[in-house]
């Protein structure tokens, strides 16, 4: 675990970053603080070569290089509770830096690597996580609804649910908080459509685009059974027109999954479901993922029964 400390104390562990003052630090004199065994990411800060978790080193070394205490932000908060992010690409930050924000009348904390703001933080909008000082889940969430696309939000928000790290209320709470801020809409937007059964970042993304293509919103992981019993365990479902959708990643690309995969949809067929397979291509090409969804849906929908001569159908 890092710490995030002012004052020189012993190292406990090959994690932890510490200042270095003129008399050396850590127990050290200064010219065993600049030997091969530590890393120097700036002027008076040190953190050990071997840590075992390089990036909460640097992460740790970063923020106790600023002038005064600082908060990790947005995408960086996000990536420290390993809440899934889209690739670096996606980003709509020009390149990928650590999101860092002091308070208002502090300095400000912009060099290179560092993307540096100064915040007015509530207190309730801050914890303390693997010994770093950061935004709560919840106001991270937020944040970085400016800074990805919808479906990729959703999927950190499901993640974030699914995994009991925030509530809806919590979210909620934050998003009537952040009126006016930049990125609200989209979280205003994603919040009704996060699901804590989603079990993956992909299976989110799809739901998500389907759902904000108009398309009716699926079940999540859903039990398929037939005649008493169990067949599988299904991404998204349709019940009313027994439609399934499937997403395929890399791990069904080997063979007994391959294998395992055939089988339980042709099981599913024989019960009367219609299956679509997505993978990763399909989430490149959403327009036509969308298409091909909407087609089998409107296909599979069930006529309305038929009634005696100047009667009304109301279903």
């Amino acid at each position: 675990m890092a710490n995030i400390r002012k004052h020189p104390v012993p190292v406990r562990n090959v994690n932890e970053a510490f200042v270095v003052s003129s008399d050396g630090a850590q127990g050290l004199s200064r010219s065993q603080t600049r030997g091969s065994s530590f890393s120097q990411p700036s002027r008076g800060v040190r953190y050990a070569s071997g840590a075992t978790d390089i990036d909460l080193a640097r992460t740790t070394a970063t923020l106790l290089g600023s002038r005064e205490e600082a908060t990790l932000t947005d995408l960086s908060a996000a990536d420290l509770r390993d809440l899934p992010l889209p690739p670096r690409g996606a980003w709509k930050v020009s390149e990928p830096r650590l999101s860092i924000a002091t308070s208002p009348g502090g300095s400000h904390p912009q060099r290179r690597g560092v993307r540096g703001r100064r915040l007015d933080l509530p207190e309730e909008h801050l914890v303390w996580y693997r010994g770093i000082r950061c935004t709560s889940v919840a106001r991270t969430w937020v944040d970085c609804a400016a800074e990805i696309s919808l479906p990729h939000l959703v999927a950190m928000g499901d993640a974030a649910l699914r995994r009991q790290l925030v509530t809806l209320a919590e979210l909620d709470a934050v998003v009537r908080w952040a009126r006016g801020r930049r990125g609200v809409v989209a979280a205003r937007t994603a919040l009704p459509l996060l699901d804590p059964a989603a079990e993956s970042p992909p299976e989110s993304i799809v739901r998500a685009i389907l759902v904000l293509a108009e398309l009716p919103r699926p079940a999540c992981n859903v039990d398929i059974s037939h005649a008493g019993t169990w067949i599988a365990r299904v991404d998204l479902c349709w019940h009313r027109e027994r439609v399934i959708v499937e997403y395929d990643g890399a791990v069904h690309l080997e063979e007994k999954q391959r294998r395992r995969d055939a089988v339980r949809r042709n099981e599913l067929q024989a019960a009367g479901w219609l299956v679509i397979t997505l993978t990763a291509d399909d989430l490149k090409a959403p327009e036509g993922m969308v298409a091909k969804v909407r087609q089998c849906l409107q296909h599979r929908t069930p006529a309305p029964p038929t009634l005696p001569s100047g009667e009304l159908w109301r279903g």
